[in-house]
């Protein structure tokens, strides 16, 4: 009797030893730590890709839009332009539920093959149809529009507004129609576009940003993400819209401007340079400074909430994590429905300036 109490004493120890240790390490798998990049932000976080492997933490954002469709004066659409078969689609929601999927068309490259298309009727039905059907072949969660570049807009956004009418009755019924907005008053002010964003768009991303063209070529220091001129526009974008400012993004750009400047010191908006050296994205400025940093911090302009910094005679101008950051600030609290990031692969290899939108959108 005392023998078996004791077998069964041990088989119960045993039992129980083995359940508690088994337990433990299945709650150590479950609970592992979260993501310091997850968003959880009640606002919208989209950014534009080239391909989905540039997003570096998909978790952070609620819509990835791939850039860009490219469609013919007769609105055929090139399928070879997008870079994603629906199978990688499908198993890229399946590891990143909820995020929304969402082909762009037009933008900077491809708007000027996408005007003569859009300007005649029967070549915007066959956009839309081709478009729809797209959505439909790639599983994609909706269409992106991003027509660049016009002037007459009266006609234009006329027209913009049929194409996108003509998507939403054709696309699958719970697709997403979505816009980038352009900076000139006339086009945000015109009575066609602010049907298109007030009554068929789920929302429209502004691209506050590309702010000083004009001083790529009048020697002429200029800021790209002009803050100064981004709270005017968006402000200016929601008052066209009858004050709703839910379905409004505002733009962040991850790249900024190059400029060849006579010494190495810091100069700051208008003033001279030999000539404007391009765009530089957040790897190459930080690639390009990070030697320099001890000799030459960034100066903040705090008006136009720019980051800048010298190397020689090389001055940049751009976004880093603290603009970015106040831009985010001033968006939630100024009742934006969320922000827009262009474009992915423009951040560094730490994913530096997506953290650091994440993180400010994250307060909100």
């Amino acid at each position: 009797m005392k023998k078996s109490f004791r077998s069964l004493f041990l088989s119960v120890l045993t039992l129980s030893v083995l359940f508690a240790f088994t337990g433990c390490e299945e709650k150590k798998v479950n609970k592992g730590p979260a993501s310091p990049t997850n968003l959880v932000s009640t606002k919208r976080n989209v950014i534009y890709t080239y391909t989905l492997g540039d997003v570096m933490y998909p978790e952070q954002y609620t819509h990835i839009i791939i850039s860009f469709f490219k469609a013919d004066g007769n609105g055929n659409v090139f399928e070879k332009s997008f870079p994603h078969t629906a199978d990688k689609i499908i198993s890229f929601k399946q590891e990143h539920p909820g995020i929304k999927i969402l082909g762009a068309l037009g933008g900077g490259v491809y708007s000027e093959f996408l005007t003569p298309c859009m300007l005649k009727k029967d070549a915007r039905t066959n956009l839309a149809n081709q478009l729809a059907a797209f959505v439909k072949s790639r599983k994609l969660d909706g269409i992106d529009l991003d027509w660049e570049y016009y002037d007459d807009y009266v006609r234009c956004n006329a027209a913009y507004l049929d194409l996108a009418k003509q998507l939403r009755k054709k696309m699958p019924r719970k697709s997403l129609l979505t816009m980038a907005g352009q900076q000139a008053s006339q086009f945000y002010r015109e009575e066609s576009i602010v049907e298109m964003m007030t009554e068929v768009l789920d929302f429209t991303s502004v691209m506050t940003y590309d702010m000083d063209y004009e001083q790529n070529t009048n020697n002429r220091i200029g800021y790209n993400g002009n803050f100064t001129k981004m709270r005017r526009i968006m402000e200016d974008y929601a008052k066209a819209c009858n004050g709703d400012k839910s379905k409004l993004n505002s733009g962040l750009p991850y790249y900024g401007r190059n400029y060849k400047i006579k010494d190495s010191q810091v100069h700051y908006i208008n003033e001279p340079c030999h000539v404007f050296a391009g765009t530089a994205n957040y790897t190459v400025v930080t690639k390009a400074i990070g030697e320099a940093r001890g000799k030459n911090p960034d100066a903040y302009d705090d008006d136009d909430g720019v980051a800048i910094s010298v190397k020689n005679h090389d001055l940049f101008v751009y976004d880093n994590e603290t603009t970015l950051s106040n831009k985010v600030k001033w968006s939630c609290e100024a009742g934006f429905g969320g922000v827009m990031e262009w474009v992915a692969s423009d951040d560094n290899a730490s994913a530096t300036l997506q953290k650091a939108v994440c993180n400010a959108l994250n307060n909100y």
